[in-house]
């Protein structure tokens, strides 16, 4: 069977090459069953406003109802054709359905939708992150690691302090998703393709339908903008940062001549040829994929940047490489956080302590205890160093004696220290509530509309 709709009545038949090189039909199955709602909502707002007989109504929302997206079949042109096709085979009501809308604005509202959704499914992974990295950082509170500037050992600190690091900046981040969530959240429909339509409508009904904060209001914005989808893969990609700043870590910390963590069995890789060899092989992946998902990013500028306002067909191959980049991206945070669940702290960190890493500690000591200006305790320290190398027993008897600093860990009086980083635990324990509680709330909210629809 071959049906092309709308491009019948004015052009006329078309090689089927060219109609499928042109359809959208294999990715718009995607965004399927938020058409038929957005549909749903246009329908009851065209009876609402006297546009349609509630006869005419019932029979579309009764046809739209039992529409199955798996079961399409045939040659379109995109998803909206097919639709109104089968409504209008189905009852001669379907010739209303387009009354009052354009596949345009139509698309904008349903991609706006599953954008949405996406969104929300990714605060659901971050969600399974950061309760991970929580959860390690409790249980390591005390267990001693180094921190580095310059990749150089550099202070002491806790394998738990250093987790949080991650854990905070994505809490921080949080607000940006919030902020892109808010962006998004806005209803295009009742624009029709460019600058409205005759047919009077209720936007503000339909938007409330649809479970939308808010209006997309000039009708050019709403069915031409793509940027709401530009902003939810800035937030990939701002994540994606501190995703790979941690795998980085994690490939050099893992190697055996460091020897700092050790990736855990079910995360590790063989050789083909050296038995030695324990890979960091799901790590190798997550951050290719990553690099995947922010080439999206590439993709949507280079293709928005050259469009002149007002819809054109480039904006349909966006859409399927936005899915993927979500797809790729949960399911490699969910990786991270598992290796985050199974990961332990290394031999190394024995051998990293032998290092001068409490040399600053020192410093500080002369200067706070002993009244010496720091320039001159830094002086006194570093020349320590340069005479006793990495032996840092010798160089605090060289300076300081028979005293002795406190605990390598306990010493660090700031927010390094165990005992004083429950500020820090608490921000992100307080950051994942929020995003529990936002995360639910919106589920909820979106999930009482879709059912006032049915």
């Amino acid at each position: 069977m071959r049906v092309e709709q709308y491009r019948s009545y004015a052009l006329g038949s078309q090689p089927k090459w060219i109609s499928s090189y042109i359809s959208s039909m294999s990715f718009d199955l995607y965004i399927c069953d938020y058409v038929i709602d957005v549909l749903k909502a246009h329908v009851i707002e065209l009876g609402e406003s006297g546009n349609l007989s509630t006869k005419v109504v019932s029979k579309l929302l009764e046809v739209l109802e039992d529409f199955d997206c798996t079961e399409v079949r045939g040659t379109y042109e995109d998803i909206h054709e097919a639709i109104e096709y089968h409504v209008s085979k189905r009852t001669a009501e379907g010739k209303w359905l387009n009354l009052g809308k354009s596949r345009n604005d139509q698309v904008a509202t349903a991609l706006r939708m599953r954008v949405r959704e996406e969104m929300l499914d990714l605060m659901d992974s971050l969600i399974v992150l950061l309760k991970e990295m929580v959860t390690k950082a409790a249980a390591y509170t005390d267990v001693p690691f180094p921190a580095f500037t310059h990749f150089q050992p550099a202070q002491p600190t806790t394998f738990g302090h250093y987790l949080l690091n991650f854990a905070e900046e994505i809490i921080d981040i949080t607000s940006i998703i919030f902020g892109a969530y808010e962006f998004i959240d806005k209803c295009p429909m009742g624009s029709a393709a460019v600058a409205g339509s005759t047919v009077p409508v209720n936007r503000s009904r339909i938007c409330e339908k649809l479970c939308f904060k808010d209006l997309a209001m000039n009708t050019i914005y709403a069915t031409t903008s793509r940027e709401f989808m530009v902003a939810s893969l800035q937030v990939l990609q701002l994540l994606s940062l501190v995703l790979w700043r941690f795998l980085e870590d994690m490939f050099l910390f893992s190697n055996p001549m460091v020897g700092l963590v050790e990736v855990p069995s079910s995360h590790a890789g063989t050789s083909s040829i050296m038995p030695h060899k324990r890979n960091p092989a799901t790590l190798e992946i997550a951050r290719a994929e990553l690099a995947k998902v922010n080439s999206v990013l590439q993709e949507f500028m280079l293709t928005l940047k050259g469009l002149p306002s007002g819809y054109c067909l480039d904006l349909q191959q966006l859409s399927p490489s936005l899915w993927e980049a979500f797809r790729r991206f949960r399911r490699t945070v969910i990786v991270i956080a598992d290796f985050v669940r199974e990961v332990e702290v290394g031999k190394g960190v024995e051998r990293a302590f032998s290092y001068p890493l409490r040399a600053a500690d020192v410093a500080e000591y002369l200067s706070m205890k002993k009244g010496i200006p720091f320039r001159e305790a830094y002086k006194r320290v570093a020349l320590a160093v340069k005479e006793h190398g990495y032996d840092m027993d010798a160089i605090e008897r060289s300076v300081l004696g028979e005293e002795r600093l406190e605990d390598p860990i306990a010493s660090r009086r700031n927010l390094g220290s165990p005992g004083n980083w429950r500020p820090i635990l608490n921000k992100v324990l307080n950051g994942i509530e929020e995003l529990v509680k936002f995360v639910s709330n919106e589920w909820s909210r979106i999930g009482r509309c879709y059912d006032s629809l049915k």
